[in-house]
């Protein structure tokens, strides 16, 4: 062994990280609203013990116009997949289940700059 990997080894810091409910709620309703188009403030998600891993029920206004091309379907299923994905990269969290809910309706107009 090295003087220098004794050094690097010597200089790692023990403990842990902790996230809190309410930091993985934040970050969920974030993935949301990137994902979705809609504003972090119309996004609700609620976290549910599924048996160890992690289930979220989402409600959200339909975006109108955010992606026009794609189905209700389509959208429901890219925006579970944002979710888990983003939960298990970010957060190092499995996310076994994603319910939406979708709770309204807005319409995004694409608008032009002057």
């Amino acid at each position: 062994m090295s003087a220098e990997a004794a050094t690097d080894a010597g200089s790692a810091q023990r403990g842990r990280t902790t996230l809190t409910a309410q930091a993985l709620r934040r970050l969920a309703t974030g993935l949301v609203a990137d994902a979705s188009g809609a504003s972090a403030r119309e996004v609700v998600v609620r976290w549910e013990d599924a048996r160890g891993s992690l289930h979220a029920a989402v409600s959200l206004p339909l975006v109108q116009g955010h992606a026009p091309e794609r189905t209700l379907a389509e959208q429901g299923a890219e925006l579970r997949a944002a979710l888990t994905a983003g939960m298990a990269d970010l957060a190092g969290r499995r996310v076994d289940g994603v319910d939406l809910r979708y709770s309204g309706f807005r319409r995004v107009e694409g608008r032009r700059v002057r």
